[in-house]
């Protein structure tokens, strides 16, 4: 999806890790999402790494272990962020 795809538009239950991880590949190729959240039904556009930050902070602690389990959702951040850092460089 994330290769042909211009953007992508999400509902996400803050707890899948497909959708996570969707928006992350997205992110990678230089792709917005925009993700609904449903239990707050709120919008949150994601263009940077510091905007998938602020997606995550609606996870809770237990959705993160499993997202850290499942896609290493921490080092796929980590990832994103020095590769946007090594664009300055």
């Amino acid at each position: 999806m994330a290769e042909e795809a211009d953007c992508g538009l999400m509902v996400w239950d803050t707890k899948s890790t497909g959708t996570l991880s969707n928006v992350i590949e997205l992110l990678k190729r230089k792709k917005n999402s925009v993700v609904f959240i449903n239990k707050n039904k709120e919008f949150v556009i994601v263009k940077s790494p510091e905007h998938l930050d602020t997606l995550i902070t609606h996870m809770s602690p237990h959705s993160i272990q499993k997202a850290e389990e499942k896609i290493s959702l921490s080092q796929r951040l980590h990832e994103l962020k020095n590769e946007q850092l090594s664009m300055f460089s």
